[in-house]
């Protein structure tokens, strides 16, 4: 289960198990919150689509095709937690989406064609958000 187990939601969660699982359902831990937090297979998807772009940059738009990608992931998050993961919590999706921002932030992507970008800023950013987001965003 992809959906983030909080104290908020075990109710309903449990209301919707045979009552022999009720009991082993608890609320997720702090590593779970961050593994379920972040969309690895969004990311591996950008990573896979921004080399291809990046092996052909000389024969096509690269910046925009990257931007392009770019949004393709930001879609493609919301996408695949309401459809395939079956997460139905905005907050959880908000979270993740903004995770895989941060995520191509710290790699560089299209920011990296932007006059202000540092990389320092995305080494800075990916680990403090990935250390406060099962902190702050769940009880």
């Amino acid at each position: 289960m992809r959906l983030v187990i909080t104290s908020k939601n075990i109710n309903a969660i449990q209301s919707r198990l045979p009552e022999a699982e009720r009991e082993k359902v608890k609320p997720d831990d702090y590593l779970t919150k961050i593994l379920k937090y972040i969309p690895a297979e969004v990311v591996a998807l950008y990573v896979t689509l921004y080399n291809i772009a990046y092996a052909a940059r000389a024969d096509i738009p690269f910046t925009l095709i990257v931007w392009i990608i770019f949004g393709i992931g930001i879609i493609g998050t919301v996408l695949y937690l309401l459809r395939v993961a079956k997460v139905n919590d905005w907050s959880q999706i908000t979270v993740s989406t903004i995770a895989f921002v941060v995520w191509v932030f710290a790699l560089g992507g299209p920011f990296s064609h932007c006059a202000w970008y540092q990389p320092a800023y995305g080494a800075l950013i990916l680990p403090i958000y990935t250390f406060f987001m099962p902190i702050m965003i769940s009880r």
